[in-house]
């Protein structure tokens, strides 16, 4: 809601930017915190003269990632980034713990100090720093067998740049208005208003704030702060029993306690942060983008930045508390393979900061917005003018969005208002967005999410080749567009969809879906009572669902929704999965499955993908009454399959020589020589895989039995066994 605006006051500011109160209480320039107070009321107009304004950088990343080094080595970054000196964080493998390191604990004076993910394996040792160094500990223990990767606990910090650049809410809506002399240009916003017609976000949606403290008395937030039902205030008793005493509002995982707001020099970059989000609409101060959501403070940062153990302790709260989205609006520390992990299984959309270094971190990475991961979604920072700011971190691969995120107004601590720069800044009205999203569409799943945030976006050419989407997020079209209604759809990931349809108004809903030649793919559909919903795959070359034209597989039987389709990939492409609503409405399952399933597959089965010149050789000792063969360079063969134990079975034979077996990126030498021949023979078994999607290749490798006359390099394969 905006207001008229009828006066300008003239202020000057105090260390991070400026400083507004609710009477518009200011603070002179210079080395004292006393605060005057105005008689004006705030308006969201205010002229700062340049002559006073101090600046100050506040950068909430300590560093950028110029390259990333391999686990265990301790560089130069590291050092200026800064780590636990006597803390490391250790990823045990299965059925490991610290007791398997046997004499390295009392060597080393290795002790468990915190348990971070018991279903990962994931904990923080403390060691003695008299003892080892931390180039000396990582090395002993990456070396060890029980464990599957030690790294230091790096420290990280808020992102953001605080330059007082002027005027006010320009994010929300730019009409061009003037910010420190320089006009904006019209439009250049997120669109917010269009958003709001249909949601102003939703109470039950909770957004995991994972940065500094917060101010949860402050005016415009205390309404949205997230209360733990689970709680009783103030009794000193963990009543929900997840390990928090008294966390009636969040936790501060930095000083170990219930008190999420410390001071208004330590907590008023997450201040800042959860006003852009969810200030709430009440006619004072500012308002967020998504006003009506619930902010859920989580304080992993202080005054010396954040551990990583205390940011994947609040990744996992938020988790547990069923949390979709969190903003992270910090970065810098080096490559963690442990924060990597918990935020890929934190079941959330993970909004990150891309950082401020005016790096390209597609090749100078910064973590954690430029881990590969599909649930992150990392935000660069643009000016009024649609320009990327000049400190902003950008990558075509690794950043996937821009965003408002210079001269930002927003909450400060104490009941007062500011304006901050940064990447900082441009995250949280991302995190406002995606909030506003899944209010308009509650059964999105992460996937859906990011895809919806990517594909509305305002193209921007200054963007072009900057972030991966070449846009600037944009609410009004992200809250109302169809984004799964048309080829290319959304991303179709994991092996579950749960989502609705209607025959009137929401007929379609579209998944894309990348198979390799030879793959088997399997969707099974279940739909409410009383619908008639059905099953289309299109190939790669299809333009749309509203024709037949490139359909490869269907299913579309009369009055039920009950359906089921297979199809072997007979070329790898993006492949588009149509889930379309005949008749009626109502909510629908729809479960995939990748790869053959359990069975004999022979040499001549569609789901063997072979490159080369193979030839059938038809013999009745073989399986099924044939195998194939090859003896040339680049031949292969690739197969999928979904199973826990894989058999490779073929003839033996003193005219072969080794092939090369590759599961799931392992190479094996597999010896298919033998003085006579041995028909239907296994030389390649593996059981005990993790249930799912596997791959087998089969490869011509040219390398002979020890022995052999250099020419016996032939290569067969009779049959496939999965189980």
């Amino acid at each position: 809601m905006k207001k008229s605006l009828s006066a300008l006051l003239g202020v000057s500011l105090l260390v991070s930017g400026l400083t507004l109160g609710a009477e518009s209480s200011y603070a002179e320039s210079g080395t004292n915190s006393n605060v005057k107070k105005a008689t004006q009321q705030l308006n969201p107009t205010i002229q700062i003269p340049a002559s006073k304004v101090k600046k100050k950088e506040k950068n909430l990343f300590s560093g950028s990632s110029k390259k990333e080094t391999r686990r265990g080595k301790i560089t130069e970054a590291d050092a200026k980034r800064g780590y636990i000196k006597d803390e490391i964080i250790v990823k045990f493998k299965t059925n490991k713990s610290i007791s398997s390191l046997g004499d390295k604990t009392k060597v080393k004076g290795l002790k468990l100090n915190k348990t971070l993910d018991k279903k990962l394996g994931i904990q923080t040792l403390k060691f003695d720093t008299n003892v080892s160094t931390m180039k000396e500990i990582l090395k002993s223990l990456n070396a060890s067998n029980a464990v599957e990767y030690a790294e230091p606990n790096y420290i990280y910090k808020p992102a953001a740049v605080s330059e007082p650049y002027y005027q006010y809410m320009w994010g929300l809506k730019n009409t061009g208005q003037y910010i420190d002399g320089v006009g904006g240009k019209k439009g250049i916003d997120i669109n917010a208003e269009s958003a709001w017609v249909k949601t102003k976000g939703s109470a039950s949606t909770t957004v995991a704030l994972i940065d500094t403290g917060v101010d949860i008395y402050h005016p415009d937030l205390k309404d949205n702060i997230w209360k733990n039902t689970g709680e009783i205030p103030g009794d000193g008793v963990d009543n929900d029993h997840n390990g928090y005493v008294d966390d009636v509002n969040g936790w501060n995982f930095y000083d170990g306690n219930e008190d999420v707001y410390y001071d208004e020099t330590e907590d008023d970059h997450g201040t800042h942060v959860a006003g852009t989000i969810a200030a709430k609409e009440n006619s004072v101060g500012v308002m967020g983008v998504a006003p009506n959501v619930k902010v859920m403070p989580l304080k992993f940062i202080g005054p010396d930045g954040g551990s990583t153990d205390d940011a994947i302790a609040a990744i996992n709260y938020a988790k547990s508390k069923g949390i979709k989205i969190s903003n992270n609006s910090w970065g810098g520390g080096q490559y963690s393979q442990a924060l990597y992990d918990v935020i890929k299984n934190s079941n959330s959309t993970f909004i990150a900061a891309a950082g401020n270094d005016g790096d390209n971190i597609d090749y100078y990475a910064a973590y954690p917005a430029a881990f590969d991961l599909p649930n992150i979604v990392s935000v660069a920072a643009v000016d009024n003018q649609g320009n990327l700011g000049y400190f902003s971190n950008y990558g075509s691969k690794n950043v996937d969005i821009a965003a408002p995120g210079v001269s930002i107004l927003s909450t400060l601590p104490e009941n007062s208002y500011g304006y901050f720069s940064g990447t900082s800044m441009a995250a949280p009205h991302v995190t406002g967005v995606a909030s506003l999203v899944l209010a308009a569409n509650p059964s999105f799943s992460s996937a859906q999410l990011k895809d919806t945030l990517m594909k509305s976006t305002t193209k921007l050419s200054s963007l072009t080749g900057k972030v991966a989407s070449g846009g600037l997020v944009n609410a009004g079209l992200a809250v109302s567009a169809d984004i799964d209604g048309e080829i290319p759809g959304v991303s179709l990931n994991g092996n579950s969809i749960s989502s609705t349809l209607n025959a009137s108004t929401d007929k379609d809903d579209v998944y894309s879906v990348k198979l390799t030649k030879g793959e088997k793919f399997t969707v099974s559909l279940s739909g409410a009572a009383g619908t008639d919903f059905d099953l289309y795959l299109y190939n790669q070359n299809a333009k749309t669902v509203n024709s037949s034209d490139g359909i490869v597989a269907y299913s579309e039987k009369l009055n039920t929704s009950s359906e089921t389709l297979t199809f072997v990939a007979s070329a790898d492409g993006v492949y588009y999965l149509d889930v379309y609503a005949y008749k009626g409405s109502g909510s629908y399952k729809v479960d995939v499955k990748y790869g053959a399933t359990a069975g004999v597959y022979e040499d001549t089965s569609t789901n063997l993908a072979y490159t080369g010149n193979w030839s059938k050789v038809s013999n009745s000792s073989s399986s099924g009454g044939s195998y194939k063969a090859v003896n040339e360079a680049n031949a292969g063969m690739q197969f999928v399959f979904n199973g826990t134990e894989v058999s490779l079975n073929t003839l033996k034979d003193n005219t072969q020589g080794q092939a090369k077996v590759t599961l799931d990126g392992t190479a094996y030498w597999v010896d298919l020589y033998a003085d006579k021949p041995q028909y239907k023979a296994t030389v390649f078994n593996k059981k005990g895989l993790k249930a799912g999607k596997h791959t087998l290749k089969v490869e011509w490798s040219g390398k002979v039995h020890p022995g052999a006359k250099k020419t016996v390099t032939k290569i067969t394969l009779d049959s496939i066994t999965v189980k």
